[in-house]
């Protein structure tokens, strides 16, 4: 009986990033206000190792925000891609 069922063409569907630009956006500027919290907080006190947690925190929140740009970049060029296909072509 499942031989006989014809199979839908399914259509691929490409999300958006919005979803995910948006969380790696919260957890880097949380990462940013923390790290620069420490660093300050145990910079004024002297105690530069775990001063140094705090760059650790700072650097990788500047990772995230590096991924967050290049999935922007990603989902710009797919939507300017799909724009190009569906406008109407003119002919002359």
């Amino acid at each position: 009986m499942s031989s006989q069922r014809i199979k839908k063409k399914r259509k691929k569907r490409m999300r958006s990033y919005r979803k995910t630009k948006l969380f790696l956006w919260a957890f880097a500027m949380a990462g940013l206000v923390l790290g620069l919290g420490l660093l300050g907080w145990f910079g004024m006190r002297g105690n530069w190792r775990l001063a140094r947690v705090g760059v650790i925190y700072m650097l990788v929140s500047g990772v995230l925000f590096g991924i967050r740009g290049v999935l922007a970049h990603l989902d710009d060029e797919r939507k300017r891609r799909r724009e190009l296909r569906s406008s109407p072509r003119l002919s002359s």
